[in-house]
């Protein structure tokens, strides 16, 4: 049975570290197992086209040829990372957008990337970038545990997630929504705070399995990709279920 939506966020194409070849399997499976794909910020780690490798280039062919399907609808919603996107957007094919609500008839979701919560970002976007590059080199040629070890002390130095989070579960609730979704933290994860499921889609710049978020009917998990042997083993990795009410 398709998915109504799917949720993946911080691609980072043009990084060394993006899960390139794991994303391409994950799109060409996509495509063809949901109706709404949202890209939820940060598909590019920035606008310079000549770090995209082939694999990359791969991805967005993908995109590019998905894009005007009458069964399939694609969404980017623009991160940090993403720069003046709509140029980019309209080559792929692919709707730019600040937020996104996706809707069927048991829920509403609001898409938006969380960096518009991240008061570090935007007070002091230049060190910001400094940290990404240190981070990245570490990443690429240190352990996975040492790379995720030091991503999850950043960010609780910075005590961004916390406030991502919660600033994104305020914000829905002042807009009338009970589900909301978010990227740019890099650490997946789902919980209900208050009235609110907040999901955060996590980062395909990891080792895998890779994360993403899925709607079926009144139902939103956090799933990884590659997907395990039976779906109900997969989904017990991570996963909450939604209010029925709107």
């Amino acid at each position: 049975m398709r998915y109504d939506c799917l949720v993946i966020s911080d691609l980072h194409l043009g990084s060394d570290v993006c899960q390139a070849v794991l994303l391409e399997q994950f799109l060409e499976w996509a495509v063809e197992n949901t109706r709404v794909l949202v890209i939820n910020g940060d598909i590019f780690d920035d606008l310079n086209f000549k770090r995209l490798s082939k694999r990359h280039f791969a991805c967005l062919k993908i995109l590019r040829r998905n894009s005007d399907r009458d069964d399939l609808r694609l969404v980017w919603v623009r991160g940090n990372h993403d720069g003046p996107a709509d140029v980019v957007g309209h080559i792929v094919g692919v709707q730019v957008l600040d937020e996104y609500v996706f809707r069927n008839d048991r829920l509403h979701l609001l898409a938006l990337h969380g960096d518009q919560f991240d008061r570090f970002v935007n007070d002091y976007g230049w060190l910001t970038e400094i940290a990404c590059g240190l981070f990245y080199y570490v990443q690429k040629w240190a352990p996975h545990q040492t790379a995720r070890y030091l991503r999850r002390v950043s960010k609780k130095w910075q005590r961004s997630s916390v406030s991502i989070r919660d600033g994104a579960v305020a914000y829905a609730a002042s807009k009338g929504f009970r589900h909301v979704t978010c990227g740019h933290t890099h650490l997946p994860g789902i919980e209900q705070v208050g009235d609110v499921l907040y999901a955060n889609s996590g980062t395909w710049t990891e080792q895998p399995p890779c994360p993403f978020v899925s709607v079926r009917g009144s139902e939103v998990r956090l799933e990884y990709w590659p997907l395990a042997t039976d779906e109900p083993a997969a989904s017990e990795l991570a996963h909450a279920m939604a209010r029925s009410d709107l």
